[in-house]
């Protein structure tokens, strides 16, 4: 089976940093978890890292969520805990792409190019649930027609009800919730 786990965002500045949230930590071990079963079962894993400059503040997201996040060079941008090693040793499974929006633009490209066509199933985790995590779902189904996709719910994260509704609008599309 062609398998991909895709891990949204799980860096520094969504755990502990400047936009750091309480359930964001709560998942730690179960991404590192999800990513390390994943290498095991030979399966490709894509880190998605949030990326931004020091023109952050005068982007259109800026001025939507006036926040320096992820700013490229800080310690706020790193993979978070222990998935930082993925980082630091390369896998010839693993991807780490940068994106500067909700959405990364050179998913599915990548994905595809991974496999020479389109994978069975891609399975996703990380945060923010409710806008990084769909916005990459909804790339994933609009470009994979026939490809599987799944939802890690505990290995996902939004802050307080926006979690529940990010779910419902994802079951909404069809994609399948991992309990």
């Amino acid at each position: 089976m062609r398998k991909v786990l895709v891990v949204v965002d799980y860096q520094n500045d969504f755990v502990n940093g400047s936009l750091g949230f309480n359930q964001s930590e709560n998942i730690a071990g179960n991404i590192y978890t999800l990513v390390v079963n994943a290498l095991k079962n030979n399966d490709l894993v894509v880190f998605t890292k949030d990326t931004h400059g020091p023109d952050y503040l005068s982007t259109r997201e800026g001025r939507f969520l006036p926040v320096e996040h992820c700013i490229k060079g800080t310690e706020g941008h790193k993979l978070f805990g222990e998935l930082k090693v993925f980082e630091e040793n390369l896998n010839p499974n693993v991807i780490i792409l940068e994106k500067g929006d909700f959405g990364c633009d050179k998913l599915c490209e990548a994905i595809e190019d991974a496999f020479g066509g389109d994978p069975d199933e891609i399975e996703f985790c990380g945060v923010v649930t409710n806008i990084c995590v769909i916005s990459n779902i909804v790339l994933c189904q609009t470009h994979f027609k026939k490809t599987k996709l799944a939802l890690h719910l505990d290995a996902c994260a939004a802050v307080g009800d926006m979690q529940h509704h990010a779910v419902e609008v994802i079951k909404g599309l069809g994609v399948e919730i991992i309990e």
